[in-house]
């Protein structure tokens, strides 16, 4: 089912607020954070198990480079960050009282579900989005214990975008070859190494800025010699 991962993802940070506000005085910010360097491991594994997928490094490189000039350009990091704030407004003005819910203008969360999406209508490929499931869910579960009850909702919202973004995907797939989308989930994994790079604090890369990265191989591949 092309929808899965969002499904699970959706469920999953609902899960996480219920927990929070069950177990909200057990559930700290010092849990939450420790907890979120063990997925930061995670996500890099992730990642490198997609990058070796991939069979040219020329159009790898090629796509980081011309995807973040294009991506810097625009200033796509930005751009998430003020829709990300515009729904936590919508969200605030239902659920009164709950800021930052489902730390929507957070860019490499953004960037993630994107990717994750991509492997989900692509491939039927779900690993990602069942990975930021569970960052979700310790990240709403810690939220829910001081923003109260509208936390849990966030779900909807998570899983109304993913799904569109994984059935946009799917529709895409029968178009491209097999060393297309093998190269797009390359890029588009070593993008998740840098998200679990800055999850664990080792870097601050604007991943965000990057995502043209993971779709450039449809033009690249194309170009005689690079395959």
């Amino acid at each position: 089912m092309v929808i899965l991962g969002a499904l699970v993802n959706g469920i999953a940070t609902v899960i996480g607020g219920v927990l929070g506000l069950v177990f909200k005085r057990r559930v700290s910010q010092k849990l939450g954070d420790f907890l979120m360097q063990g997925l930061g491991l995670c996500v890099m594994l992730v990642g490198v198990q997609g990058m070796v997928k991939g069979q040219s490094i020329i159009i790898t490189v090629l796509s980081i480079v011309v995807g973040g000039i294009l991506g810097y350009w625009i200033d796509i990091d930005a751009a998430i960050h003020r829709f990300g704030d515009w729904i936590q407004r919508k969200l605030d003005a239902v659920f009164k009282g709950s800021t930052a819910l489902g730390n929507f203008s957070d860019g490499f969360v953004a960037a993630m579900a994107i990717l994750g999406s991509l492997q989900s209508g692509l491939q039927l490929d779900h690993s990602t989005l069942y990975a930021k499931a569970l960052i979700d869910m310790v990240v709403v579960m810690v939220m829910a214990t001081t923003l109260g009850v509208g936390v849990p909702f966030s779900g909807v919202c998570v899983f109304v975008y993913e799904a569109a973004l994984s059935l946009a995907a799917s529709a895409l797939a029968p178009l491209l070859t097999d060393a297309v989308i093998a190269e797009m989930v390359c890029a588009g994994s070593l993008l998740l190494l840098a998200i679990g790079m800055n999850m664990l604090k080792i870097t601050d890369i604007k991943v965000a800025n990057f995502l043209p990265a993971a779709f450039l191989p449809i033009a690249l591949c194309a170009i005689p010699g690079l395959m």
